[in-house]
């Protein structure tokens, strides 16, 4: 008797999800399939003659075949997949990323500590007690490379240090930078000043295009060279800025680029929806606890249906995408393939 592996089987699941570009790498798997469908439509015409009300026969005018991957987790070559366009990785901005590291100052001499990479002068590093956005302890802490000697009067306090490392083999982008948006800050006397910190102030890109507004009266203010702004401007230097006496404990909200390292889909005029092939799997427990699967693959596929990232308020957010198979053109004339097979038992259990 001829064994066969195509026995009815439950389907409880989505399975997984394979695009790639032929005879290259996968493009983008999906293991959290929220849902698969594929679509078979048959456009058929009626060939009808004489008197009959019955058509004499049908004509095949056209065979499409549709496959939507509905993902929880969002991927970048998602939308490549869609736009065509390249995907660079590793793009930054700067030569240099952050480190913060914390120290407990020697309570006896030597007044001295060991920073666990080598420090770069620009940005210059700085210094604060207990926290980031402490007391500025800059002028008590002298740092060289990776030594920290610490002013006497530390001894026994926590100091935290904020340092720029140099990252080799990359060379800055101008893209290489992210938004930061509607970071919030209050203005504090700071001596015969007054002044705020921005949070990523030591990484802020070569052109930051900060914009700064108060909070409740939303007043746009404007930036000025003047080391003594009026009411309504504002001064930046090395990440800190600084305001007229009058905008004391004034809350504004801060609009600027920083540098970091990113990756970028450029999204331009002339680029095309990739072609790809695709692999659907899925593997399902079935109640006699074997687990059964079949597997969909299509050798070329284009995107058809628009990609939409919807991010809606206390919502998870779905992505999903519609190909459609193109002919490949192979000898045989064939566009795909579906396969049944049985993967095993699934564990047993014990009494």
């Amino acid at each position: 008797m001829k064994v066969t592996k195509n026995k009815k089987m439950l389907i409880k699941g989505a399975g997984k999800f394979m695009a790639k570009i032929p005879n290259c790498d996968d493009l983008v798997t999906i293991g959290t399939l929220n849902n698969m469908r594929l679509d078979i439509q048959l456009d058929m015409q009626d060939i009808e003659a004489g008197d009959s009300s019955v058509a004499l026969d049908t004509l095949l005018r056209k065979k499409t075949i549709d496959i939507t991957a509905e993902a929880a987790k969002f991927d970048l070559n998602l939308v490549r997949l869609v736009l065509g366009s390249k995907l660079r990785e590793g793009v930054s901005g700067s030569a240099y990323s952050m480190v913060t590291e914390t120290f407990v100052v020697p309570s006896a001499s030597p007044y001295q500590a060991e920073l666990t990479q080598v420090s770069i002068a620009s940005p210059a590093p700085k210094s604060f007690e207990g926290a980031v956005g402490g007391t500025d302890l800059s002028t008590d802490v002298t740092i060289s490379g990776q030594n920290v000697v610490f002013d006497m009067a530390l001894a026994g306090k926590t100091v935290v240090i904020v340092y720029a490392v140099a990252l080799t083999g990359i060379t800055p982008d101008p893209d290489g930078f992210v938004w930061v948006l509607e970071e919030k800050h209050n203005v504090k006397q700071n001596g015969s000043e007054f002044t705020t910190d921005l949070v990523y102030g030591a990484s802020l890109n070569t052109d930051p295009q900060i914009s700064v507004r108060t909070l409740q009266g939303n007043v746009l203010l404007k930036k000025t060279v003047n080391p003594n702004p009026t009411e309504d401007q504002y001064v930046i230097s090395a990440g800190t800025l600084k305001f007229n006496s009058a905008m004391k404990d004034v809350d504004i909200y801060v609009n600027y680029k920083r540098n970091e390292v990113v990756d970028i889909l450029d999204i331009t005029t002339k680029d095309m929806p990739l072609t790809v092939h695709v692999v659907h799997d899925g593997q399902f427990e079935q109640k006699d606890g074997t687990i059964q699967g079949y597997q969909t693959e299509l050798y070329q596929c284009r995107v058809k249906s628009n990609f939409t990232l919807d991010a809606q308020r206390q919502q998870a957010s779905t992505h999903s995408v519609t190909l459609t198979v193109i002919d490949p053109e192979r000898f045989d004339g064939k566009l795909g393939s579906i396969k049944r097979y049985e993967a095993g038992s699934a564990q047993s259990v014990d009494c």
